[in-house]
């Protein structure tokens, strides 16, 4: 018999709540070294027989899990125990209160200033595609901000000062009408708000050490039609742990994982099909889903030499306005990741990290034919959004690594792009079957990535050493992708969004940072710097299009930091092109010098050393501007919360104004974060702040 070492093997474990079509998907986990290849028949797609197939195929998981450390293997099975009752404790636990929270506690200062006129626009969070709702901590309808608060472990409802119907704004609006309590063992809180629904998520640890983990994923689902009246009409308790979540119309898809500890399979609770049921309550009652083994697919290679240890990565879609239809699940074997949505598909992404040199095996496609050891690569699993249930279409495994969400988009047409950072930065383009279409390789291979922006057909990409190039990268060809021009200017952008396109000039925002040296043949950040673009497509310089910055503007030094620029939902602009931001700026002052001086004996002054001494200076508010390429980037507004009333009754708690989530409602400014929430309204900054308790 032939020898041969698997490196990567691909592997995929599918699993639905319904009968569904033959589909095929991959993780790559060993692959094999050598001139010999594992021929593609071993990666058609089966059936699961049974739940003893199931369990045969784990065991030798574990088994080749525990041999590679060394260890003896008694493997006494998966199916051995039942845990329903377990699961419902854990319901029990969780105690999802819906308990009104005493909120004659929270103080509220305002400023009586009567009805005022206003616009009717207000802010939301910033999309990557429109029409693809995602989570964040606060959400509003336009009549009420829904807050989670961290610190009182509480989803706070406060009435909007903004009058939709009548078109006012008034400060006497402003107060907290509804405080939901939030277990202490529910984590990593999230918020939807959409058609008179709050969707509250998070990750609850059990405290089972089990053989598939101890966290489960919490669902609460709330009938906000009448605050007053707040409702908890759906709870679902799913299994894994909570990673992120999208919502399209009415229907939520959550992403949780699931792993295997090896170290329990022979002592707990080791009932694979009871633990991965959905667990549901509703107005009537009680919901178990179970999945049979036999409606379990998967791809495995035979081979007798398997070096994996699978997590399941879960995909759970719940109807978010019928709350009696069942939950549908799917499930695959491959590492969490990143995932891309739209409203034609669902993009799943891993990070795969590959110990040894290893060859793309038959069967799927992968951008290189080989990859070598001690890299990272991206594996990428395509699922079409049809009639809202997920269909599985392709998979391929891309060298390099992701960036985040924004390094990947899908455009009008189904095709497909991804960045990933391997040698430079990879410009990878798939059609709408999944199947490569064109590449970009070794974009500025001595730089790093760090942003991206994907419009129409077009691709903005930052990448950075010592100054930021900008590239404009035409994808109009998918074949055959082209860089269209650059800019080099100093700093670097960690986000980039688009103003407005006039004609044949594209305005784009840059937010990011401007560097200096360090000393020490490296750079640091020295502030932060807004930048304003233009793109003309139909002039040329030098060959390339003319790519200019117009207007920029800069403030603060090393220490400063907006939220913005590592998490976008927070991104805020209105229809007049005037962004708000939460920032933190930290300024160094001299405040004179200290000196050393040398003397001889006869007391006459040989040396002197002096250097400054520096005091640092912190603004943590807000901050608006107004961008448009005629007046290019003014501040309009500043409001610093380390100083004045309020930062006295914050005290030294300013480090929660690093985590200030800002906006508008009509003409009203306001920032929210776990101490209060104050909103600013025209001509006068004392409007209305609400202390939380």
């Amino acid at each position: 018999m032939k020898k041969f070492w698997m490196l990567a093997l691909l592997c995929w474990i599918f699993i639905t709540s319904t009968t569904f079509a033959e589909t095929l998907d991959t993780q790559l986990e060993e692959q094999m070294q050598g001139t010999e290849k594992v021929s593609a028949d071993k990666f058609k797609f089966h059936q699961m027989e049974s739940c003893e197939s199931l369990e045969t195929m784990l065991e030798k998981y574990a088994k080749k899990y525990q041999a590679d450390r060394g260890r003896d293997i008694i493997y006494n099975g998966l199916f051995g125990y039942k845990t329903v009752s377990k699961n419902m404790n854990m319901i029990e636990d969780v105690d999802y209160a819906t308990d009104d929270v005493d909120v004659a506690e929270t103080t509220v200062m305002k400023e009586s200033l009567g009805a005022q006129t206003a616009s009717t626009e207000y802010s939301t969070t910033n999309l990557q595609k429109i029409g693809v709702d995602e989570p964040e901590i606060l959400k509003t309808d336009g009549k009420y901000y829904y807050y989670y608060n961290d610190k009182t472990d509480k989803v706070i409802i406060l009435r909007s000062p903004l009058n939709i119907e009548k078109k006012t704004i008034n400060a006497d609006q402003v107060e907290i009408v509804k405080e939901i309590k939030i277990p202490r063992d529910l984590n990593d809180i999230e918020l939807f708000v959409t058609n008179n629904r709050l969707v509250i998520l998070g990750r609850n640890y059990n405290g089972n050490e089990g053989f598939f983990g101890s966290e489960r994923s919490i669902i609460a689902i709330y009938d906000v039609s009448s605050i007053e009246n707040l409702k908890l009409i759906r709870f679902e308790n799913i299994p894994g742990s909570y990673r992120d979540s999208r919502i399209i119309g009415d229907e939520l898809y959550v992403i949780s994982e699931m792993g295997f500890n090896w170290y329990y399979r022979d002592r707990v609770q080791k009932d694979l099909k009871s633990w991965l049921r959905n667990i549901g309550i509703t107005e009537n009652g009680v919901q178990i889903s179970n999945i049979d083994c036999n409606q379990i697919s998967y791809v495995l290679p035979d081979d007798e030499d398997l070096k994996l240890s699978p997590r399941f990565t879960i995909v759970s879609k719940i109807n978010i306005q019928e709350i009696d239809t069942k939950v549908d699940t799917t499930a695959l074997l491959s590492p969490e990741g990143e995932l891309h949505m739209t409203q034609n598909a669902l993009y799943l992404v891993s990070h795969y990290y590959t110990p040894r040199t290893f060859y793309c095996p038959l069967g799927m496609f992968c951008t290189y034919g080989y990859y070598r050891g001690g890299t990272t690569q991206t594996l990428v699993h395509k699922f079409a959004l049809e009639n809202t249930n997920l269909i599985y279409k392709n998979s391929s495994l891309i060298g390099g690594t992701m960036l985040n969400q924004y390094s990947m988009d899908e455009d009008s047409k189904g095709n497909f792009r991804i960045l990933t950072e391997s040698n430079g930065t990879n410009l990878y383009v798939f059609d709408h079957n999944f199947e490569l279409a064109g590449k970009l390789e070794g974009i500025e291979p001595d730089e790093e990535f760090k942003s991206s922006r994907y419009i129409e057909d077009k691709l903005y990409l930052v990448t950075w050493h010592e100054i930021d190039p900008l590239f404009v990268v035409d994808l109009e060809d998918i074949k055959n992708p082209q860089i269209l021009g650059e800019l080099e200017i100093p700093g670097y952008s960690k986000y980039l969004h688009p103003l407005k396109k006039e004609g044949s000039k594209q305005y784009l925002i840059w937010l990011g940072y401007n560097t200096a040296d360090n000393g020490r043949w490296g750079y640091v950040n020295s502030g932060l710097k807004i930048s304003l673009f233009e793109i003309n497509y139909d002039k040329k310089e030098k060959n390339q299009i003319a790519i200019s910055e117009i207007a920029n503007y800069s403030t603060g030094g090393n220490g400063s930091y907006s939220s913005v620029l590592e998490n976008p939902r927070l991104f805020v602009m209105n229809s007049k092109g005037e962004v708000t931001l939460p920032m933190t700026i930290s300024t160094q002052k001299e405040e004179g010098q200290n000196c050393n001086i040398t003397y001889d004996n006869a007391g006459k002054e040989t040396g002197k050393n002096c250097y400054p001494i520096t005091k640092t200076e912190y603004f943590k508010g807000l901050k608006s501007f107004a961008i448009s390429p005629e007046n290019g980037i003014k501040e309009i507004f500043s409001k610093d919360y380390a100083t004045g009333t309020i930062a006295e009754k914050v005290g030294r708690n300013t480090r929660y104004l690093e985590r200030m989530r800002a906006g508008f409602a009509g003409d009203v400014l306001f920032t929210i974060n776990e101490l209060f929430a104050d909103f600013i309204f025209p001509n006068d900054e004392e409007g209305a702040t609400v202390f939380f308790k």
